[in-house]
Formats: C-alpha cells, structure tokens, sequence
C-alpha cells in the first residue's frame, strides 16, 4: 500500500497545483491525494466512507443512491436517518451505515462548537478559525464520544490496539476533534494502527463534517 507522506489532505484552502479538471482517478481517494478533501464531491466524499462496493454496484453508485435519497448530505441531518433507514439501501449495510452517521453526528458537533462562539462564520475557514483546537470542558455530549465516532470511522484496528484506542490517542495528540483539521497527514501516520486508507478515510470525514456545519448554520 503506497504510504502517504508530508500531504495537507484535510485542507480547505486552494491547490495552487496545475490545474487536473481532464485527470481520472479509479476511486476519489486519489483525488483527495492530489487535490485535498474540499475539491471532492459529496458523491465522491461519501464513496470514499463507503469504501468498497458490492458487486455490480460501486462505492460511487452507492453513495450516489444514498444522496438521491436524502437529496444531499445535510438531509442526512434533517431527516434524522438511522442505521436501518441507510443499511436498507442496497450496498450500504450496517457498518457502512454507522461510517455515514458518524460523519452526520461529527457535523453537528462541529456545529454547536461553532454556535457557542456566538458569532456566525461567513466562509468556510472561518468555521474553524475561530474554535480553539482545546476548547474548555463541556458537558459530555449524550450517545457515543468523540473517540467512538471516530474508532468507527476508523473501522478496524491492530493487534492489541482497537479502532477505539487508536481513535484516543488520536485526539490525545492533537488535542481534539477540532485539532485534526488542516494538519499535515504525515503526524497522522506517528500514530500506531493508522495506515493511508483510514487517514483517507478520516480526511472524508472531516470535510463532510465541515459542510454539515455550515448548512446548520
């Protein structure tokens, strides 16, 4: 598996790379390689979650028939869907359902983070630029942490190490939920049971994350 190293893929701000609008990837997880996160679609966002497809049907299809049902990711929101409601689309199943929530729930997260600063952003990176990447102690939020969204997100982990530990010291490191945008992946790699697929992964997260939040707002 090729390794990803030294690339900013969680960040919102334009590539000044040659332009690529004529390139083809085989899976949108390379395109998030080369362009970062913001330049993917919600179709290719949500395949990348989705991770594989089943036959006759690709992870592009699937999270295309997903969106076609809920009309856009921020309707995954609105219409509080459920595990059941998602697994029941053919290809998605209940782990890929939970993968798909955990992004909609992280979203939200993001912005209540943003709510209680009490000042509406008006672009994207002001979502963020704002929160304090350790923003003091909250009550904990009702349902699963931060740590359990993202051990989901994560999916499997290493000997002796589950996908929830990983996702701990992932936080650990970088202080929170907030503190994993715009980091160089490359840091993402220092941690243990992490490889290219998952920073992938957590990256597509993210973005979906950020956009729930600013529909929400």
């Amino acid at each position: 598996m090729r390794v990803i190293r030294h690339k900013n893929l969680c960040s919102s701000s334009v590539s000044t790379a040659p332009p690529k609008a004529q390139q083809t990837w085989r899976h949108p997880g390379g395109k998030l390689v080369e362009l970062g996160s913001h330049a993917l679609k919600q179709d290719e966002l949500l395949a990348i979650l989705i991770g594989a497809g089943v036959p006759g049907r690709s992870a592009l299809a699937i999270a295309n028939a997903v969106l076609d049902q809920y009309c856009g990711l921020y309707a995954l929101h609105r219409w509080e869907a459920t595990v059941e409601d998602l697994a029941r689309i053919p290809g998605v199943g209940r782990d890929k359902a939970l993968r798909i929530l955990a992004a909609v729930e992280l979203g939200r997260r993001l912005h209540r983070l943003w709510r209680s600063q009490k000042s509406a952003p008006k672009a994207e990176g002001d979502l963020l630029a704002g929160l304090d990447s350790k923003p003091k102690p909250e009550p904990a939020p009702q349902g699963p942490t931060d740590a359990d969204l993202l051990a989901t997100i994560i999916g499997s982990g290493i000997r002796g190490r589950p996908p929830k530990v990983i996702a701990e010291d992932l936080l650990a490191r970088f202080g929170s939920v907030l503190g994993l945008f715009d980091q160089d992946m490359g840091d993402f790699l220092s941690i243990r049971g992490l490889n290219s697929t998952k920073i992938i992964r957590i990256c597509a997260t993210l973005e979906i994350a950020k956009r729930i939040a600013l529909a929400l707002s």
